[in-house]
């Protein structure tokens, strides 16, 4: 892994009515932030986890940067890009570049963060890999220059347990499945480990980046797709009795309990207990 990427950000769930996908993940549990307002036009609620988060995301006013965003809600809510972390967007860049990746440059913007003296403004720097280059959906580097502004001291709390992203699935064709493998292992930085004939593995910093062969047509978007989510909870049992209570449907198996993209606005999400983080 080169040394300007340490591992997964945070992941974008693409939303076309943000307030009915706070409330609905809000129902399940999680934790959010107030309502973020970007200097580029796009808004969003996150759930913060120690050293990543969730966004959820919704573009209110047309831009250069969120235009596969503006395209993608075009079609639906949905898992729509993952974003890992990097001390600089301008060297990550320039290393992307130098091995292939046809990345953006740089770009930057803010949003405004209410604190205890007034308001100050969360700031960012980012550059993008062509989504052509990505089956699955955009992938980008986020650089934080005011991380302090970001992350809550002392965490987030979540009702439903989760404490952090532990998976990522990106379901692709099998004529397809060599092709995205060998570009995600230059985005990444990292090498593959084949799970099975069908699947390979990329450790992203704490999270599994899992490639795979779709074994059958998602009933949310056809194509490449980002098709599942992981993440870790304290407790099943807890996360069940949340769900239970707030009349959300799951299914549950002595390892995991599953929720629908129906539910989760396009994006199944799974859960696994902190002990079984590895087999995610």
């Amino acid at each position: 892994m080169t040394r300007h990427l340490s591992g997964i950000d945070h992941f974008v769930i693409a939303v076309r009515d943000l307030d009915a996908a706070r409330d609905d993940f809000a129902r399940m549990g999680f934790s959010l932030t107030p309502r973020g307002y970007h200097t580029m036009g796009s808004e969003n609620h996150c759930a913060m986890f120690a050293g990543c988060y969730l966004e959820l995301l919704t573009v209110r006013r047309p831009h250069p940067v969120t235009a596969f965003f503006s395209d993608f809600l075009e079609r639906g809510d949905g898992a729509a890009a993952m974003v890992v972390a990097t001390d600089s967007a301008d060297a990550l860049y320039r290393d992307w570049r130098a091995a292939g990746v046809p990345a953006e440059p740089p770009v930057g913007f803010s949003r405004p963060v209410a604190t205890d003296s007034g308001t100050a403004d969360a700031s960012f720097r980012i550059t993008q890999v062509d989504v052509a280059y990505t089956p699955g959906g955009r992938v980008f580097a986020c650089e934080h220059l005011t991380p302090e502004l970001v992350y809550p001291p002392g965490g987030t709390q979540h009702e439903n347990g989760v404490t952090g992203l532990a998976g990522i699935t990106i379901s692709v064709e099998a004529a397809q499945l060599a092709m995205t493998v060998d570009r995600y292992e230059r985005v990444l930085a990292a090498s593959a480990m084949r799970l099975a004939d069908t699947s390979c593995l990329i450790r992203c910093g704490n999270v599994d980046v899992r490639i795979e062969h779709a074994a059958h047509e998602d009933a949310f978007r056809a194509g490449p797709k980002f098709s599942e989510l992981a993440f870790t909870v304290e407790s099943l049992d807890r996360l069940v009795d949340v769900l239970h209570r707030a009349g959300i449907e799951s299914t549950r198996s002595a390892r995991d309990v599953v929720v629908d993209g129906s539910v989760a606005h396009g994006a199944a999400l799974r859960f696994v207990e902190r002990g079984n983080a590895a087999h995610a």
